[in-house]
């Protein structure tokens, strides 16, 4: 029987890899069928698509749905988009941040969510708006405190801070798988939520097994 659209409709992307774009679309709930574009953002993911696989596999080792699954997927996509509205100067900068410097990169959350446009993604905008809360209450921009804390916020943060531990930076180099991990495991608490931290570490063992099984 021929779907007739009049179920629930949700949002989703596409992402264009030769456009380097993100299709924001709408979805009919029932057929999985794209009934319109919202909107196209210019985007290129780089390596958060590596975040994105583990941000998903995160989201699974905690019980949360396929249809969950995928929007936390997709919120780390685009989670550091706020980050590529700061002036290169900051990010890039070898010593310590101003005041004012560092101002600017506390909005980047507001700055990420405010490009995430229609109802369909208000649950999207809020994980990235507080991906950079912290469970002792000293994150930005609310000072949210544990539970407060949305769980996919929660996910998102423990892969965005993965990426950043293992990439290099301006004022020091990247580290390793191990290293990132320990860092995640002694910020438990303070930074980020312990339940998520497990399920992290359990899903990356599980991708490193599957590669290793792959060139076996």
């Amino acid at each position: 029987m021929t779907c007739d659209h009049s179920a629930s409709h949700s949002g989703g992307a596409r992402y264009m890899y030769g456009a380097h774009q993100l299709r924001l679309v709408l979805v009919c709930d029932r057929c999985g069928a794209e009934r319109s574009e919202l909107e196209r953002i210019d985007y290129s993911p780089h390596a958060l698509r590596f975040v994105a696989h583990l941000a998903e596999l995160t989201a699974r080792e905690l019980g949360l749905s396929e249809a969950q699954t995928a929007r936390v997927r997709f919120a780390a996509l685009v989670s550091g988009m706020g980050r590529e509205q700061i002036r290169p100067e900051i990010l890039n900068k070898q010593g310590p941040l101003t005041g004012e410097e560092w101002v600017e990169v506390c909005r980047e959350p507001e700055l990420g969510a405010a490009l995430i446009s229609g109802t369909s993604f208000d649950d999207i905008r809020d994980w990235i708006l507080c991906h950079r809360e912290r469970p002792d209450g000293t994150g930005y921009p609310r000072g949210l405190v544990g539970e407060q804390i949305p769980l996919e916020a929660r996910i998102l943060a423990v892969a965005d801070a993965y990426a950043a531990i293992t990439s290099d930076r301006p004022y020091r180099a990247a580290r390793g798988h191990e290293e990132a991990c320990l860092e995640l495991s002694r910020c438990v608490g303070t930074q980020f939520d312990g339940a998520v931290v497990e399920a992290f570490m359990r899903a990356s063992d599980q991708r490193n097994t599957h590669l290793a099984r792959a060139v076996a």
